[in-house]
Parts: C-alpha cells; sequence; structure tokens
C-alpha cells in the first residue's frame, strides 16, 4: 500500500531529523577528539619541558661525579628517569587550576568553532508527532517503513517500535550520571506554575539536591503568591545553562510542601549554595517553607547529548 502524501511529508522531515543529527554526531566526535589531543599535547610537551630542566639540572649537581665515573651510562639513565618524572609532572600539570583553566578554554573555543552543527542539531533533539515526543523512535520507524511491506503508516511503525522496546540498565545508569553531574553544576532552575485562573507564570529559584534521587528542594516565603500555586501541584521546570551547555527540564514532576521549615534543612542549603542564607535571622529560616521537588522523569540535553531520566518513587 503506498504511503499517504502526507505522511510521506513527515517521512521526509524525520528524514532531514537524522541528516541534521548526523552532522551534530560528527561535531561532537571532532570536539572529542580534538578535546583528547590537545590534552594529550598538553601533557606530552609539558613533560618533556619539565623532563628537560629536571635533566640539566641533575647533570649540574653531579657534574664532577660524572665526569670521574664516564658520562655515557648515567646520562642515559638519568635522561630516562626525567623523561619518566616529565611525563607524570606534565599530567599533574592538567589537573592544576592552570591546567583546567588552559583545557577549558580549549572546550569553549571548539563549540564556537561548531557552534552551527550544534545548535541546528540542538534544534532537532525533540521530534513531536501527535503531541508525543518519538525522537528516540524515528530511525526505527524510517527503517520499518522503507524496508518492511508490513508497514504502511507512522502509527503502524510507532506501535511496533514501542511494543518491542527494551530498557537497556547500562543507558538508563549513564543517563542517571548525565543528570547528575548537570545537576551538581547549577544551583539554579526556572520554576513555572500556573494559577487558580490557569494563567501560567515563571520564576527563577534556587535549588539543593536533598541526597535522595530526583529529589530536590527550594524555599519560599509563606506570604508569597507561589503558595498556592506550588500547592496545586502543577509545574514544570528548567535548570539555567551549565558551562557545556547542560540543562535538566521536566513537566512530570510533583511538588508537595515539606514537613519541615528552611531551619531543618539550614546546613543543606548553606553547603550547596554558599551565603544563601546570610542576613536570615533563626525566625526567619523557622518560617521559611521547603518544597520538595520529585521527578517522575527528565530530559538532560547538553551540546554532547539528549537523554532521557527515568525515575521511580524515591520513598
Amino acid at each position: 500500500m503506498p504511503i499517504d502524501p502526507a505522511e510521506q511529508a513527515l517521512l521526509d522531515d524525520m528524514k532531514q531529523r537524522e541528516l541534521n543529527m548526523k552532522t551534530k554526531k560528527r561535531a561532537t566526535d571532532a570536539i572529542l577528539y580534538r578535546e583528547r589531543r590537545f590534552r594529550a599535547v598538553l601533557g606530552i610537551v609539558g613533560g618533556i619541558l619539565l623532563a628537560g630542566l629536571s635533566a640539566v639540572v641533575m647533570f649540574a649537581l653531579a657534574r664532577r661525579i660524572l665526569e670521574r665515573a664516564g658520562w655515557e651510562l648515567p646520562a642515559f639513565l638519568v635522561v630516562g628517569l626525567c623523561l619518566v618524572l616529565g611525563v607524570q609532572l606534565g599530567r599533574g600539570f592538567l589537573r592544576t587550576r592552570m591546567g583546567r583553566t588552559l583545557i577549558a578554554k580549549r572546550e569553549r573555543a571548539l563549540r564556537r568553532r561548531y557552534s552551527g552543527e550544534l545548535n541546528t542539531g540542538r534544534r532537532w533533539l525533540q521530534y513531536y508527532y501527535k503531541g508525543e515526543d518519538i525522537a528516540p523512535y524515528v530511525p526505527q520507524i524510517l527503517y520499518f517503513l522503507e524496508s518492511d511491506p508490513r508497514f504502511s503508516t507512522i502509527d503502524e511503525a510507532l506501535a511496533f517500535a514501542k511494543e518491542n522496546r527494551r530498557a537497556n540498565a547500562l543507558f538508563a545508569a549513564q543517563s542517571l550520571k548525565d543528570f547528575e553531574r548537570v545537576a551538581e553544576a547549577t544551583n539554579l532552575l526556572v520554576l513555572s506554575s500556573v494559577d487558580a485562573s490557569g494563567r501560567p507564570s515563571s520564576r527563577l529559584m534556587r535549588f539543593v539536591k536533598s541526597g535522595r534521587p530526583g529529589v530536590w528542594y527550594v524555599s519560599t516565603s509563606p506570604d508569597s503568591p507561589k503558595v498556592r500555586e506550588f500547592d496545586d501541584g502543577r509545574v514544570a521546570l528548567v535548570t539555567l545553562p551549565t558551562a557545556d551547555g547542560g540543562t535538566i527540564n521536566s513537566n512530570r514532576i510533583g511538588i508537595t510542601r515539606a514537613p519541615f521549615a528552611l531551619d531543618k534543612v539550614a546546613e543543606l542549603f548553606e553547603t550547596q549554595i554558599p551565603g544563601y542564607l546570610d542576613g536570615v535571622t533563626e525566625a526567619e529560616q523557622q518560617r521559611e517553607l521547603v518544597y520538595e521537588l520529585t521527578f517522575q522523569s527528565a530530559r538532560v540535553d547538553t551540546w554532547l547529548d539528549h537523554d532521557e531520566v527515568q525515575f521511580f518513587d524515591p520513598r
């Protein structure tokens, strides 16, 4: 059965998405390769320079001894020892503040160089069909409709792909790791809610990790107009982008008022957000409300990855 022209247009759009995603993949591979090469070159060059300096110093200190004993064998031993020492010192340099600064500068330059491919690919990360993000199934849909005569519509191919989807524990663990890495790099989010009339509004808020998977805390004044909206439980959020473009966003998230005030988790806020409680008295901390944000699922996006994270009820 020939494919309907309207569905053929959607398939052409899906193909365009896959072409852009492949371009993004090539760009990310190039970035990772050049980052690794830069680290290796930086470590080797630093090691050679340090080895040369060490050899000069050691020969200068032991010059008289070496003149009496002969230079050949001791020279080879000293140079070998200095090379080993230099390489180790060069690797250690990458972990210093200056080394991390040089690496971060190089990474920013690479991302600027490939920003066109990265931004274009990021635009296609999500692909909606009938209000549902079907991005993970697009390659399978294209394969089924072009290679398998059993399928003649997108709905048939999509249903079959969903029925035969297999959970991958390794991918799930990696997605959770990426979620935690992005969450660790920021403490700012935009929390959106709706009032009684359904009008949406957003607020920039600080958050802290509770120590339980997929559970964060935010605090607000009991006099805030947001209290009623938060109590209604209809919220969505997105974190501010990190240095590598990482964000976490979710509209499948629960919000409940915690059974304690800010003073009970003051140390958690002060540790993760230094200065957050400066000027806040103990009495004010006892009045401040704390809300739990509990993820059911979340999307983690960076310049290089796009992951869907599923959470079980942590309680």
